[in-house]
């Protein structure tokens, strides 16, 4: 495997090459697809798996180094042939100026290194040595400078030591901040750095602080809308959103745009027309972002949930549907240095985004024609939104207008197309992986699971924490299924605490408990992620009844969770 050239600069083109004929690798001679998958990368704007085309039996992905790039990792990955450099390291591009490392380049390697040795000896000793040698080629990083204390804090020996550390980090965030106090910029910085000593308590001392000292600036009205947001009664919500705009010019029009964002969605759900029209002209927005045809998507569907000012609906929904075509793909990145990182994603990935937006939009002119009492152009509209796409929110709204209109027949045909469209994405994510060993796992009472008691089962695993709040939307969804299948003896419903964070006595006075009748565990094995092959929670397994994962979910999408399971689930156990 080579990567051309040795020590590339920004603006330069970079070439992955892998001739599997040269080595006895993972990656087979004979193989027929193989894929570039960046492990942690700065590289925003390209995406994170990029296909390698085959040329005189090798392989090879090129991809252009944009101004801010400075390091990636990746590895090489072909079915379920992952290919290495070693067993603890990953492939990596370092972004060079006149041959040395350009700025941020050694701290994002020592950020990597979690990545590439994971909980190896060595390993935090290792992130900090690239810290101080950042730190020698650039010694105003705020971020090598805090990460390079948190290690020093870690293995100092006295407490005393500990706590003039802890003193410098708090000097080294005082004088980033007192840069810019009134920069939302800045402030991101700031808060990062509270996050990165483990103080996130600090975020809402400091935002505070911003608002006392600079009230009349953007930045200070911003946060004092966020404050207010948090406020559960809507009535005083609304009387102190009201008191702030007292203070709104001509002049300062855009910066009480949050307020008037918040009276927005409040008298949508009031149903008071006349004032949500009102504040949503108030509402700003920036004309050069490519969120823009979202922000209008999102106004209209905060309109056609509350059945409120529906020629309004109408006109953010068409004017979203006139910008489908650069319609938001991807990660889209926003750095005051930069400005918008826009990912690139390639042309049949633009079509399919595209095509999506338009059946989305589409489908929501659709239920503003029910609202209306335009049922006729409402199919219309229906029709044209499934022949753009069949995504899960399109087939929503779909559903909702046959249901509400009384079309049974067409309800029945769109019920009988979205679960074929599922089984088919279901059956394209199927893999064939042996499970790990799950002898880590205790019930709730600390009495280990064992091995026989789940042989020749199918397995569902769903990995969660109790500080984990996409873990908690799902848990409805997983319960429904449990209830569904509990009856069932081949399978088996795992819900395991993972232990990140939580001990067993988190798990054991989870308030889940007295909610949800499935079974509960917890997870002993600080490695299980490694194992099972994941960083981010939930993540849900289903695993056949010969010991193989079939099936992998990572993270919460929402309600399409529930009919996803349950065909992997009715997958797994048909042989």
């Amino acid at each position: 495997m080579v990567i051309a050239p040795a020590k590339p600069e920004a603006g330069e083109t970079v070439t992955v090459t892998l001739d599997p004929s040269v080595a006895t690798g993972p990656i087979p001679a004979g193989a027929t697809a193989v894929t570039v998958q960046f492990v942690t990368s700065n590289f925003y704007d390209l995406p994170i798996r990029i296909p390698m085309v085959k040329t005189n039996g090798k392989w090879t992905a090129s991809f252009r180094l944009a101004p801010y790039a400075a390091f990636a990792t990746f590895q090489l990955t072909s079915g379920n042939a992952i290919e290495r450099p070693a067993a603890d390291r990953l492939f990596e591009v370092m972004v060079y100026k006149k041959g040395l490392p350009v700025r941020h380049a050694l701290l994002y390697r020592g950020g990597s290194m979690a990545a590439q040795m994971g909980k190896a000896p060595g390993t935090a000793a290792a992130s900090a040595a690239l810290y101080e040698q950042e730190l020698k080629a650039f010694p105003d990083n705020y971020e090598a400078k805090l990460r390079l204390l948190v290690y020093q804090e870690q293995v100092a020996k006295l407490a005393s030591e500990k706590k003039a550390i802890r003193r410098r980090m708090h000097d080294v965030i005082e004088a980033k901040w007192n840069e810019a106090p009134s920069d939302r910029g800045n402030l991101n910085r700031v808060t990062m750095g509270y996050l990165i000593i483990g103080e996130p308590s600090r975020l809402d001392s400091i935002r505070k602080q911003v608002g006392v000292r600079y009230p009349e600036t953007a930045l200070g009205r911003s946060l004092h809308a966020d404050f207010i947001s948090r406020e559960k009664d809507s009535a005083r919500r609304i009387a102190l959103l009201e008191l702030a705009l007292d203070k709104e010019t001509e002049q300062t029009e855009a910066d009480f745009s949050p307020f008037h964002e918040q009276l927005f969605e409040l008298y949508a759900r009031a149903k008071d027309s006349a004032k949500t029209v009102f504040h949503a002209g108030k509402v700003r927005h920036d004309m050069e972002s490519p969120h823009l045809p979202r922000f209008y998507k999102s106004m209209a569907e905060t309109l056609i949930e509350n059945a409120v000012a529906l020629p309004l609906a109408r006109q953010y929904t068409n004017m979203a549907l006139a910008m489908a075509d650069r319609w938001p793909a991807g990660l889209i990145r926003y750095f005051p240095e930069t400005g918008h990182i826009i990912p690139l994603v390639d042309d049949s990935t633009r079509r399919a985004v595209t095509a999506q937006a338009k059946g989305n939009l589409l489908s929501m002119l659709g239920l503003i024609d029910m609202l209306e009492g335009k049922d006729g152009d409402g199919e219309a509209h229906m029709r044209a939104a499934i022949a753009a796409s069949h995504d899960h929110e399109t087939l929503e709204n779909v559903s909702r207008f046959y249901k509400q209109t009384g079309r049974e027949t067409a309800l029945a045909e769109i019920g009988a197309l979205r679960l074929g469209e599922l089984k088919a994405a279901v059956a394209r994510q199927m893999i064939d992986k042996p499970a790990p060993e799950l002898s880590s796992f205790v019930d709730l009472k600390g009495n280990p699971v064992t091995p026989e008691s789940l042989r020749g089962k199918v397995v569902l695993i769903d990995f969660w924490a109790t500080w984990c709040v996409p873990c908690m939307q799902e848990m409805p969804f997983v319960q429904k299924l449990y209830d569904e299948f509990k009856s069932n003896p081949d399978v088996v419903f795992m819900i395991v605490n993972s232990g990140a964070k939580n001990t067993l006595q988190d798990a054991q006075n989870w308030k889940g408990n007295k909610t949800y009748s499935f079974p509960v565990y917890y997870n002993t094995d600080p490695n299980i992620g490694e194992k099972f092959n994941f960083n981010i929670i939930p993540a849900t397994y289903v695993i056949d009844k010969n010991g193989r994962i079939r099936f992998a979910n990572i993270g919460f999408e929402g309600a399409e969770v529930e009919s996803r399971l349950r065909v992997q689930l009715q997958m797994a156990l048909t042989p």
